[in-house]
Order: C-alpha cells, then sequence, then structure tokens
C-alpha cells in the first residue's frame, strides 16, 4: 500500500473517531442538560442524580428525571420574573416510581414548588402514571421567584424516582369579585406528643364564642375599611377529630402548619371554593404556664392548602 492510500485510511479513522467522540458528547450532553435550570440538593454525597430521559417521557421531548437513592430533597428551578399582586398558574406532567418520605408528612413528594418557600402543589407519592400537577400562587410584593420542580419538601425528604415534562405557567387575570368567601375551621382538641410528653388540650365554648365574635368583627370591619366596597361571607366549620401532629423550626417554634391539618379540612375544601382559609386551634392554657406551647390560640391563614 503506498503513502497515499495510508493517508487516506487515516484520514477515514480519524473522522470516524471524531463522529464518534460527536456522537458521544451529544448523547452526555442530551442526557445531563438541564438548560436554563439550576439544580439543588440538601445534601450532597451522591444521594441524589439529575438527568434527561428520551424513555420515559411524556411527549417528544425527553423528561428531567431526578432519583433519590437515598433519603433527600432535591430541586431544579429557574428564575422567573413575575407582576407583584398577580395570581399565577404552573402546570407540569409528573410520572413517579416508588417515591416514600422519611416522616411520612402530606407535603413531601413529587411537586412544584416555589424554591426556598413552602409555597408548593399537591405533593405525588408511590408509583404514579403521567399525572397533571397544578400549583397556583400569588406573587404578593415579589418581582422575581425560582419556580422549581422538586421531589422532597421544604420540611421533607423523599427516595424514589420523578420524572417531569411539559411545563406551563399562565398569567391570571384580574379577579373583579368583590365578595371574598372564607372558611374558618374550630380544632376542638389536640392529642399529640411534644418532646415525648403527651398533650391533650380541648376548646371551650368560651373559645368558640371568641373566634366566632371575631370573625363576625372581620366582617364588619372590611365593610367599613373598603367604604361598602369589599365583603366577605364566610362558613364556621367545628373538626372534632383531634389535631394529631404539630410543627417546629428553630424559627418559629411550634407552629400549625398546612401540612398537620390538611387531612382534617381536605373533604371540606373539596367540595367548595374559598379564597381564604383560617384555622383555630388552641395549643395551651395562659393559665397553665406549664401546658403553654406557642400561645393562647392560633389562626394559620392560607388561600390555599
Amino acid at each position: 500500500m503506498n503513502n497515499t492510500g495510508k493517508i487516506k485510511i487515516k484520514t477515514i479513522l480519524y473522522f470516524i473517531v471524531l463522529i464518534l467522540i460527536i456522537y458521544a458528547g451529544v448523547t452526555i450532553y442530551s442526557k445531563y442538560n438541564f438548560y436554563d435550570f439550576t439544580k439543588g440538593v440538601r445534601e450532597g454525597g451522591g444521594k441524589t442524580s439529575f438527568s434527561r430521559d428520551s424513555n420515559v417521557k411524556y411527549s417528544e421531548k425527553a423528561s428531567y428525571e431526578i432519583e433519590n437513592e437515598e433519603f433527600n430533597d432535591a430541586i431544579f428551578f429557574q428564575k422567573i420574573s413575575v407582576t407583584p399582586n398577580t395570581a399565577y398558574k404552573v402546570t407540569c406532567m409528573v410520572k413517579t416510581e416508588n417515591i416514600v418520605t422519611k416522616d411520612g408528612k402530606l407535603s413531601g413528594g413529587a411537586q412544584i414548588a416555589i424554591n426556598n418557600t413552602t409555597e408548593c402543589s399537591k405533593a405525588l407519592t408511590g408509583t404514579n402514571d403521567w399525572t397533571e400537577l397544578t400549583f397556583m400562587f400569588n406573587s404578593n410584593n415579589r418581582t422575581e421567584i425560582e419556580i422549581g420542580f422538586r421531589l422532597g419538601g421544604y420540611e421533607e425528604y423523599c427516595k424514589g424516582k420523578a420524572w417531569f415534562s411539559d411545563f406551563k405557567m399562565e398569567k391570571g387575570s384580574i379577579d373583579k369579585d368583590k365578595n371574598w368567601h372564607m372558611a374558618c375551621f374550630i380544632i376542638e382538641n389536640i392529642d399529640l406528643k411534644v418532646d415525648g410528653k403527651s398533650v391533650k388540650i380541648g376548646m371551650s365554648d368560651k373559645d368558640k364564642s371568641t373566634i366566632e365574635n371575631n370573625m363576625a368583627r372581620l366582617q364588619d370591619s372590611i365593610k367599613e375599611i373598603s367604604g361598602n366596597k369589599m365583603s366577605i361571607s364566610y362558613d364556621i366549620i367545628d373538626i372534632e377529630k383531634p389535631l394529631k401532629t404539630i410543627s417546629y423550626d428553630n424559627e418559629n417554634e411550634y407552629y400549625v402548619a398546612p401540612d398537620d391539618v390538611e387531612s382534617l379540612i381536605n373533604s371540606y375544601v373539596n367540595k367548595k371554593e374559598y379564597d381564604y382559609i383560617y384555622v383555630a386551634v388552641r395549643l395551651g392554657d395562659l393559665n397553665k404556664s406549664k401546658d403553654v406551647l406557642v400561645h393562647d390560640w392560633i389562626g394559620l391563614r392560607s388561600n390555599g392548602i
């Protein structure tokens, strides 16, 4: 074989190797490229992996996969500009496999969330085929937020797999309804453990009367402050089942979180639409200082749980 033939073979081999390198690079890039999303984990150490999956996908594009091989909180998010005091809706399709939570909190699982806040959609656990998740929120005074797609929770760790696809964000229209409908849930009893000690406290008739009077005063105040341009209506709902859990963190200490009351009020809020939800719980007795957990009674306000 002459030198010219050897050069041609070397050239062909060079291009074959180059093509293989490019193909491998494209394959790796496609598998791990999350475009404008930032990845984050609560704990490192190889507990979590992020990848693009071209086999498990909802539509034509490869899905975004999070796998927590050990309990962890993982998220990929993107910073989005928003208009202050505006409603938004974020949707995506989610598929899950063997997702379990570490502490059994309902707020843990595959979800849509605003990074570094407790604001999130319903969380999926277990194994589910492609399911649409919806997350509605108000921007309040913010001009930017970090919308994330999460396997875990603000106060929960998970393990398992989740695939996310078909992200969509919509800006809401102005609600011109001048009447807000509210719900006030009175949880009559708590029966839980705090620092290993059993705590059982019940509301008195005087407590309930105070709450009812305060709701009536709020109704009158809204009319007065707005010059009769706005009004509220409300339902007061007594919950006889006791509160069985209470949340804790260093900033708030003991407090009632949405996760603690969701199972108690879900059957009511799923039947009727409310603009605001209040939850009233007695957590102690001012006359018995050893029983005081937070203060006399606490109201939890939310525009969606």
